[in-house]
């Protein structure tokens, strides 16, 4: 009865190995591109050392350009030796949020030529894998314009070997959403009605879909990228036959919390900051907060009264930060974009070692 016993032990025992075993290859299976923003800073940094195993593409957003096309910054040397230590892509990305100068670049010949030079001298200089562009706050107007800068930019840089794509700002549609119509009559001219979602797409290796900021300063509080948000996100995409090998999909690391502020130039008003989760942390403990699960969102939130005021906290965790990979997963996208190195919850690299195999890229 003992032998029997122990047998039947030892049976069960195989049977929870093996399951374990294949749930870890079939997680494996997915084998995903992670592309990860990053700033300057030595936090930021060190924080790259330490993950580089689950980071395909590490995305410096250390650039600018301007209405010349002049693109100016910087990259940390020990940044470009821990890539190339570990077999990680550098591709950075410009950005600016001046909607006056981005029509003068998009309308002006030498301007575009300008900042496709320094795309490429810079590429050449660094061995950068390519480029990522961001252009916000830019009209509606523009569309046309922005989209024939980036094709350009495209056939310039693909000629030379290089990559290149486009970080989107969120949307559901090509035109202004149905309901609070002035707030998205604003949202849809001067930030996603820019962009020719289709067309940047055919143009670019890839498009990283900013997902997140379902909520602005300029709205009441909300999750940073609630599930149901992000799924009709997802099948926008579809809907325009993007392929799935070409979605970058974005994620948040940050949280978003909103209280009451006040200045001279734009008078009392309530705002939002985006704060890493130990910020986040150091806030649920200072005002000794609770976190609650929003279920319908996916979301952990939190809110206080400091002095009469109730404050807001809308949390990015581990928890939140699995259902939105998995979007990617089940839907077999290119991979995902995070926003941004060093504000996250360091439960989130368990996740993604458990679900997916890190693309290195040859």
């Amino acid at each position: 009865m003992a032998k029997l016993s122990r047998t039947r032990s030892i049976a069960a025992t195989g049977i929870v190995f093996f399951c374990c075993v294949h749930s870890f290859i079939k997680a494996q299976n997915y084998t995903a591109e992670n592309l990860f923003y990053i700033g300057n800073g030595r936090q930021a940094l060190e924080e790259f050392k330490k993950h580089v195993d689950q980071i395909s593409i590490i995305c410096p957003a250390t650039y600018q350009i301007d209405s010349g096309g002049v693109i100016t910054g910087d990259i940390d040397p020990r940044l470009l030796e821990t890539a190339s230590a570990n077999g990680i892509k550098v591709m950075p990305l410009f950005a600016t949020f001046n909607q006056q100068g981005v029509h003068q670049l998009v309308s002006s010949p030498t301007a575009r030529k300008e900042a496709i030079r320094l795309m490429l001298f810079n590429a050449k200089k660094y061995h950068f894998y390519g480029w990522q562009l961001d252009l916000e706050n830019v009209s509606y107007r523009d569309r046309d314009g922005y989209s024939s800068f980036f094709r350009q930019a495209a056939d310039s840089l693909h000629t030379y070997g290089l990559i290149i794509s486009m970080a989107i700002v969120k949307s559901e549609q090509p035109a202004p959403q149905a309901g609070n119509s002035a707030y998205n009559g604003f949202l849809y001219k001067d930030w996603d009605g820019a962009f020719d979602v289709a067309a940047i797409a055919k143009a670019a290796d890839f498009i990283s879909w900013m997902s997140y900021d379902q909520q602005t300063a300029l709205t009441p509080p909300g999750p940073v990228a609630g599930m149901p948000w992000m799924e009709r996100e997802l099948q926008y995409l579809q809907q325009l036959n993007i392929p799935a090998e070409k979605i970058s999909w974005g994620i948040p690391f940050y949280s978003d919390y909103w209280y009451p502020t006040y200045n001279e130039k734009d008078g009392a008003r309530s705002t939002r900051d985006e704060i890493s989760y130990a910020d986040a942390q150091d806030l649920l403990d200072r005002y000794k907060a609770k976190t609650q699960w929003m279920s319908d969102q996916q979301v952990n939130y939190a809110y206080w009264e400091n002095n009469g005021v109730f404050n807001w906290l809308f949390l990015e965790d581990a928890k939140s930060f699995a259902p939105k990979f998995q979007l990617a997963k089940q839907n077999h996208l290119r991979g995902i974009s995070v926003w941004i190195l060093g504000a996250e919850d360091p439960a989130v690299w368990d996740v993604l070692k458990k679900e997916a195999k890190a693309l290195r890229i040859k």
